[in-house]
């Protein structure tokens, strides 16, 4: 039996949403839609028009076509999951505050050398 389009797409958002380490919530404050919506497209395979998968896409900060495989993505490395979680932490600061996370990162990480 084939899979239809939606389900896949719905099946995709979900492994890309889990893998950011985001929640329902999070992933549709992002996109800009409401969360009962993606939790239909996410667990019941509702049709989702191209612009929605394409706010979902920048949300998650991967390409479109990512949306659309009908294969299990390759697990990510550990150095994959780090800067997912960096993104998370930096994702709504201003840019003088993200400046300075850098630079108590740039810090730490010329101490370790």
């Amino acid at each position: 039996m084939v899979k239809s389009i939606h389900v896949m797409v719905g099946q995709r958002v979900r492994q890309e949403r889990l893998r950011a380490k985001l929640t329902i919530e999070q992933l549709a404050g992002l996109a800009q839609i409401s969360t009962s919506f993606l939790s239909y497209v996410e667990n019941r395979g509702k049709p989702a028009s191209l612009d929605t998968i394409h706010k979902l896409a920048l949300a998650l900060r991967i390409p479109v076509a990512e949306l659309f495989k009908d294969e299990p993505a390759p697990p990510k490395d550990e150095l994959y999951d780090a800067a997912q979680q960096f993104t998370q932490l930096i994702r709504d600061k201003k840019p003088r505050e993200r400046e300075h996370i850098l630079d108590v990162v740039r810090t730490l990480s010329k101490k370790r050398d």
